[in-house]
């Protein structure tokens, strides 16, 4: 699911397309591209296989960890989401994919197990998932649902199990949410399909009469099939193909992360011949913050300032949708995640379609790649026909589409030839074409419609997406109308389509469509979680929610609800009722009560809460353990975690105070001991309070209000989140306490992405990029070009750092306002999101401070200033 680097939508400039030449004759960089829109190619009676689906949300892995906490914190922002995704007459979003978790690491976290054994009742509403699609559902009714699985807990470990898992889950959705599930996968995700297993499901579905309320099993019986979910070509094609029976049972092929057909051309033929659903059941939104592409200054290939096209882009994006109905007949995509609703630093972040990472303030950032999205959902009615054919899906038009771009992950079009794919109204009453110009090169097109019924003097409207212009603000040129289309006296359309753009040619009227003509968006302020600063306290929670009536039913109920602002990334740390300390913070996976299931990223449980902006702070947590004492349970509190590769266990968390229950304590730096220590008297049944205070370079650790250890790190980590841990026992938190320690900095006032160039100012040669690592602060970074390179940042503060993945080769010379302090200063070698330089100590107010490289390489990911 989570391991191909996909591409992201593309951007172009027109309509439908029906080459009547072959592909090599009019396909030259610059060369006028003729489409002719044939009416009679119009297949109405392929209800399925030619239907456009449009878009899915896939709510996986702790992608969605954040999201529940906005709809408690601030539903309007919550709300305001729902609309923007699954809202209006045309909505981006027809379908909810749920990935089932097993409270294990599938990638960027786990999802909670909906049945942790094989007795305990099924719990949705501890999977965020669950409920999301019920509260998308009453956005869009219409809206479809579907599970799959990756791992599974430990009792479910024969198919029958997971049949039950499966069944009980599906059914506690319905009774508590009112939606039947609409489609199942009965394998693994990512794995070869189990043909056989799969048979066996369908018959079960079929047949089970045991255990359904009234009405249920109608409903339940109405389930179809999706198989296989592999990460590439799917290998089930000519299985498919040649064995009617498995026809019968499976409703949609779908794989993930590659846009082509196998060998054979079998996923062709299942939509064209066999009328077959064929899905991108896995696909990658954009990679990066689109509203900082226009800063990039990297050559893609030769022009630099790609906007909102290039590498990782979301014209790259489109160019996926194209390819893949051209390919491979692709009618429908699932992006993981369209919601990135887990903190920074998180495996596979920052290639999403939304992100909504702060759920105390409620800020969220709407990428373009939504609004190249809407280039196809707006311009088409999508959606799963009727069974009688009524419900007037457009068809997907295979003659009137083209695609020229290269590779299959990423998909690229730089190449500026053809790439456009064509949609129309089973009755030939409309149709649009949608042009992806990821490329720096104009094309012009001709549009050609035969056989439609548009009218006598039919007028066809250009819908135009691209990047900002020099001084206009980053979205000026979203979703904007390009022009009314006259055809000549051939009936023929021209329209020149603009390098690094997206074009939609229509025959539709959407100038009423408040979806369409309804700007996305745009983010507003981005404060720190500070949530008493009277107090001191950055963040308090005893995982009670006294006065919040309604908050622990709706997440679960007193055996375990999700708590505020924690994204779990292996483990499940749920607020729980207990019958002597009340509500705690409890662990619930236990080797001996629950089992350990499989995991994609193996690790103890672990979970962060809070800002990554946070710098001096100390956290404190009272932690008892409930099982005897053991050489692998133990009790943690960490500081300063920003993610990363290694961010799914302690050992990633820069420092952590650990309690073994055993009595012995260890103070670590991203899993390397630095001190350790025997606690008297330890009494392993009684509570234990520990801290860990983080001021600068120094590392404090306390137990019980005592201080074991003090350390002063020579390559500190100076910012981050805190983070909890123990072994795989039920093991209780409580008491949580984040405070300010008196005369230190409690967190950045300010937060900078490199490419923020309005706030930064580079002098000297940078090379600005984008579509980066995952673990690189939206995916960007500026990497100095030889000595004289410059960044200056003017402020209101008492110092700045830069942060950063770095070899320790920079030398820098530090000015603040316009004097030289400092020369041939020695950057540190960093990973990411560690700093690499400090300017500190200056009085407080305004200041200019520049930093020229002297020597070596300096490469910027982020600024902090205190």
């Amino acid at each position: 699911m989570r391991r191909r680097r996909l591409s992201a939508v593309a951007s172009v400039g027109l309509l439908v397309c029906a080459l009547a030449v072959p592909a090599q004759a009019a396909t030259a960089a610059g060369e006028t591209v003729d489409v002719v829109v044939d009416a009679a190619d119009i297949d109405a009676g392929n209800r399925n296989g030619l239907t456009f689906k449009g878009f899915g949300v896939l709510s996986a892995n702790s992608t969605s960890a954040l999201l529940l906490d906005y709809k408690a914190q601030h539903p309007a922002a919550y709300t305001r989401l729902l609309r923007v995704l699954f809202g209006g007459e045309r909505p981006i979003m027809t379908h909810f994919k749920i990935e089932m978790g097993n409270d294990r690491n599938n990638s960027t976290g786990p999802d909670p197990a909906t049945k942790r054994t094989a007795t305990e009742p099924a719990n949705v509403a501890r999977a965020p998932g669950f409920q999301l699609a019920a509260d998308a559902k009453k956005v869009n009714p219409d809206l479809k649902v579907s599970i799959l699985r990756w791992n599974a807990p430990a009792w479910a470990d024969t198919n029958d199990e997971i049949y039950q898992w499966y069944k009980e889950t599906i059914l506690a959705a319905h009774r508590r949410y009112g939606y039947m599930v609409d489609y199942v996968n009965p394998g693994v995700n990512e794995a070869v399909a189990d043909l056989a297993w799969t048979k066996r499901y369908a018959e079960l579905v079929r047949t089970d009469t045991t255990g359904f309320r009234p009405g249920e099993a109608d409903l339940y019986r109405r389930i179809k099939l999706v198989i296989s979910d592999e990460a590439g070509i799917g290998s089930f094609g000519p299985a498919m193909v040649g064995d009617a029976d498995l026809r019968d049972v499976v409703a949609a092929a779908g794989y993930h992360y590659n846009t082509d057909d196998d060998s054979g051309g079998n996923f062709t033929r299942l939509a064209d011949e066999f009328d077959k659903e064929v899905w991108n059941s896995e696909a990658q939104a954009t990679f990066s913050n689109s509203a900082l592409r226009p800063n990039n200054n990297t050559p893609d290939p030769t022009v630099p300032g790609t906007g909102l096209g290039g590498s990782g882009s979301s014209l790259e994006m489109a160019n996926t949708i194209v390819k893949g109905f051209v390919k491979s007949r692709r009618s429908h995509f699932i992006y993981q995640p369209a919601i990135g609703s887990f903190y920074e630093g998180g495996q596979y972040s920052f290639k999403e379609l939304v992100s909504a990472r702060d759920p105390w303030s409620g800020w969220m950032h709407y990428d373009a790649g939504l609004a190249v999205l809407q280039h196809f959902s707006s311009f088409a009615n999508t959606g799963w026909e009727n069974g009688s054919g009524t419900a007037g899906i457009w068809r997907l038009m295979p003659r009137a589409s083209m695609s020229t771009a290269t590779g299959t992950n990423p998909v690229v079009g730089r190449n500026g030839l053809p790439d456009y794919l064509t949609m129309a109204a089973p009755d030939a009453t409309g149709f649009s074409t949608v042009i992806v110009n990821d490329s720096e090169y104009p094309r012009t097109y001709r549009i050609t419609p035969t056989g439609f019924r548009l009218g006598a003097h039919p007028r066809l409207t250009a819908w135009e997406t691209r990047a900002a212009g020099p001084g206009q603000r980053f979205d000026a040129n979203y979703k904007r109308r390009a022009g009314v289309l006259r055809g000549d006296a051939g009936g023929t359309y021209t329209i020149g389509v603009k390098p690094f753009s997206i074009v939609t040619v229509t025959s539709l009227d959407v100038t009423r469509d408040r979806q369409w003509t309804t700007p996305l968006p745009v983010d507003g302020r981005r404060p720190v979680l500070d949530a008493d600063p009277r107090r001191g306290v950055l963040w308090a929670d005893r995982f009670d929610y006294r006065g919040k009536p309604g908050f622990i039913e709706s997440r679960g109920g007193d055996t375990g609800a999700d708590p505020l602002y924690t994204w779990d990334r292996n483990g499940a740390f749920e607020a729980v009722r207990t019958s002597d300390d009340g509500y705690v913070l409890r662990q619930q996976v236990d080797r001996a009560a629950t089992g350990v299931g499989r995991a994609w990223n193996s690790a103890d449980p672990i979970t962060g809460v809070g800002d990554l902006r946070w710098t001096d702070y100390q956290a404190g947590v009272d932690v008892r353990f409930e099982r005897a004492p053991a050489a692998d349970n133990y009790a943690a509190i960490g500081a300063r975690s920003t993610g990363g590769g290694s961010s799914h266990s302690l050992g990633g968390t820069p420092y952590a105070l650990r309690l073994n229950s055993t009595g012995t304590w260890q103070l670590q730096r991203t899993g390397t001991i630095i001190a350790s220590g025997t606690l008297d008297g330890f009494d392993a049944t009684a509570e234990h309070r520990l801290a860990i205070r983080v001021t600068g370079a120094t590392v404090t650790g306390l137990v019980n209000g005592t201080q074991v250890a003090v350390w002063t790190d020579p390559a500190p980590f100076l910012s981050g989140r805190v983070d909890l841990a123990s072994g795989f026992h039920h093991t209780r938190f409580d008491d949580l306490r984040i405070e300010r320690v008196p005369g230190h900095a409690p967190y950045y006032q300010r937060y900078h992405d490199n490419l923020e160039t309005g706030r930064l100012t580079y002098g000297g040669v940078w090379r600005h990029t984008n579509g980066r690592g995952m673990f690189e602060y939206h995916r960007t970074a500026s990497i100095s070009q030889g000595p004289g390179a410059t960044i200056s940042h003017t402020f209101t503060g008492t110092g700045l750092d830069i942060i950063g993945a770095n070899d320790g080769t920079a030398r820098i010379d530090v000015r603040v306002d316009g004097a030289l302090v400092a020369a041939n200063q020695p950057a540190r070698s960093s990973t990411n999101f560690q700093q690499t330089f400090e300017v500190a100590g200056l009085a407080p107010g305004r200041h200019t401070v520049t930093l020229e490289v002297v020597a070596g390489t300096l490469i910027v990911d982020a600024v902090g200033v205190r």
